[in-house]
Parts: C-alpha cells; sequence; structure tokens
C-alpha cells in the first residue's frame, strides 16, 4: 500500500490487491463474492467497511476522524449463499470435500495493511521523533527505558535529570551514543511484542528497519543484530562521539598552547 495523498482536511489511500487463485476471481465475476477492506483505527474508534467489485480501493478518511495507526484488513467474502464450494487449490487434505457458504464468509484473506498519522516522514531519521529524555517518577534511583507510551522514554532519576537539563544540547554525540543508543537496542530487542501495538515509536523503527531488511523477529534472538540495527539507525554514533571528543581535545589543546 502506498502512502496516502494527503489534502489539508483528508487522506487518501489507494489500495491495490493481487490474488491468483482462478475459482474465486471466477466467483468474483459472476457476482458470488466481492472483495471488502475493514479499515480500523483504534485510537478514535473508527471502523468501516468498503466493498469492491474490483481489487482496487480508493478510501478517503478525515483528518479528524483517525489518529495514529490506521489498519486497512482486506479479504474477498461470499456475497450471496454459496453451496457445494470447493477450490481445485485446496491442500490435498481438503479435496473431495464442499463446503456450504453464506454471505459474509471469507474465501481469501489479505495480509494486514496499515500507516500511521503520528510518523513524521521528514524526521523519521532523527531519534527525537519518536524518543524522549524525561524525569522519573519521585523516589527512582535508576535510569529506566520505559516502551508504554508511543514515544520511548527515557527516564532519568532526579539529580540526574537536572545535571541533564543543565548540559542542554551541548553534547549531542554523547548523548546519542550513550542513552540513546541504549535506549535504541532495548526498544529493539522488544519490537516483535510491540510490532502491532500502533505505538509511534514501534511503527516509526519498523518503517526504518524495512530499509535495511530487518525483522522485529530477527532481533529478539539476536543481540549483536539489534546492536548493529542501532548503529545504523543512528549512523554510527561511536564514531560520532569520538569525533566529537578529538574536536574538544584539539580545542583545549589550542587554548593552552595560547
Amino acid at each position: 500500500m502506498a502512502d496516502p495523498v494527503k489534502t489539508a482536511t483528508d487522506y487518501m489511500f489507494c489500495i491495490d490487491l493481487h490474488q491468483q487463485n482462478k475459482d474465486i476471481t471466477q466467483l468474483v465475476s459472476e457476482g458470488k463474492a466481492e472483495y471488502a477492506c475493514e479499515v480500523t483505527c483504534r485510537s478514535t474508534f473508527l471502523r468501516r467497511c468498503y466493498k469492491s467489485s474490483t481489487p482496487h480501493f480508493g478510501i478517503s478518511l478525515g483528518r479528524t476522524e483517525v489518529n495514529g495507526r490506521i489498519e486497512f484488513q482486506c479479504f474477498i467474502a461470499a456475497s450471496e449463499p454459496i453451496p457445494n464450494y470447493n477450490n481445485s487449490d485446496f491442500n490435498e487434505d481438503y479435496h473431495g470435500f464442499t463446503f456450504d457458504l453464506e454471505v459474509g464468509d471469507m474465501l481469501a484473506v489479505f495480509p494486514l495493511a496499515w500507516w500511521n498519522t503520528n510518523v513524521k516522514f521528514d524526521k523519521l531519521y532523527a531519534a527525537g521523533s519518536f524518543m524522549q529524555i524525561t524525569e522519573a517518577a519521585d523516589g527512582a534511583e535508576r535510569t529506566t527505558f520505559n516502551l508504554s507510551n508511543d514515544r520511548i522514554l527515557i527516564e532519568l532519576p532526579h539529580d540526574l535529570f537536572v545535571q541533564y537539563q543543565r548540559i542542554g544540547n551541548s553534547f549531542p554525540e554523547v548523548i546519542h551514543s550513550s542513552l540513546v543508543h541504549n535506549a535504541l537496542v532495548y526498544a529493539l530487542t522488544n519490537l516483535y511484542e510491540n510490532q502491532d501495538s500502533g505505538k509511534l515509536w514501534a511503527d516509526s523503527l519498523i518503517i526504518r528497519l524495512q530499509e535495511l531488511h530487518i525483522l522485529p523477529e530477527e532481533l529478539k534472538s539476536d543481540m549483536s543484530l539489534a546492536y548493529k540495527a542501532a548503529d545504523l539507525l543512528l549512523q554510527d554514533p561511536y564514531k560520532r562521539m569520538l569525533d566529537s571528543l578529538e574536536r574538544i581535545a584539539n580545542s583545549q589543546n589550542e587554548d593552552q598552547e595560547d
């Protein structure tokens, strides 16, 4: 599914489905079955079902109707009762069997597609678009990584957070190679369990990982791949940190010589 066309008021999605089962195609052409697409947005409770006699959908959703992940589940369903249904592509275990189908019974289901309104594609390469450093709850003694929200939260104890605020953006390369890198590795190793959550951080990482041809399930059991993915996503943070420290050291040496 391609990204939607955006207007001031709407998102316009174009969906083209492909399947090669001749028996199902014949039922659709005879009007006994039809394509359908169920659209849901959990955060706004939107749920609609669109029908089509062709494998093409043009779906327009108002910007005020959706927020966050929008899911598109497409399928082919019987549009009238079909007695004694069989299919030449049935698994051999079902050869010789027939089924009486009722209206709405599914003949084929397509992979789930989704799009997230909150993913800022022009800022997708910036960790700050899906990650935030914040102060932990009162009494916290250790830094923790929280994946329960839309953004990955790096929660610092009060004293550390005050230090972080004093430093500000003076050493972004150091922050990236330490706090941000560690939080990203933690998120990547937990991405498989969160890939269907619709959270901004999860959807952002899934989109980035697709470019690297890395699957969430691969990261679950391969810590070295998680570290490699984090390095790629942050564009070699250790090198950038050392380059930054070298510039600082050179600057200090020049000051001492003066």
